[in-house]
């Protein structure tokens, strides 16, 4: 069966429950490729050191990428229910990165870039990296 298939198969599937849903459609997009997530480490890194280096010790790089991840893609509720009792509580978690595509992935990394500058954290963007490239394609 082709995706279509599968598609209205789900959807006949889940509307027979009769709960609501909204869908939406999205245009197929490449996942963020490991040289993306690489960068955002090595920048997480980077800006980390800056900080530490003006006196706040507190700021390694797991508390960089976090409050990163606040500050530019936001929270998402997320459901869990109870096996046993079938409560349904929800919960607010940090949008994950792993999730973005190619193009939001670098939208996110351009943010970050810009926002690092604007508190005086240079971020070194190596001449030859997927970050570069995009860059470039973008410009043209």
């Amino acid at each position: 069966m082709g995706s279509l298939g599968v598609l209205v198969t789900e959807l006949t599937k889940a509307l027979a429950s009769g709960k609501v849903y909204r869908v939406s459609v999205k245009e197929w997009r490449e996942k963020r490729s490991l040289s993306q997530n690489s960068f955002q480490h090595v920048i997480y890194a980077e800006l980390s050191k800056c900080l530490i280096g003006r006196n706040y010790p507190e700021w390694n790089e797991k508390k960089v990428k976090e409050n990163l991840k606040n500050k530019f893609l936001g929270w998402i509720d997320k459901e869990f229910t109870d096996i046993v009792t079938g409560e349904v509580t929800i919960k607010s978690e940090l949008v994950s990165t792993s999730g973005l595509d190619v193009g939001d992935a670098y939208h996110y990394t351009t943010q970050i870039i810009e926002w690092s500058e604007s508190i005086g954290c240079h971020i070194k963007i190596p001449a030859k990296c997927e970050y570069r490239d995009l860059q470039e394609k973008q410009d043209r």
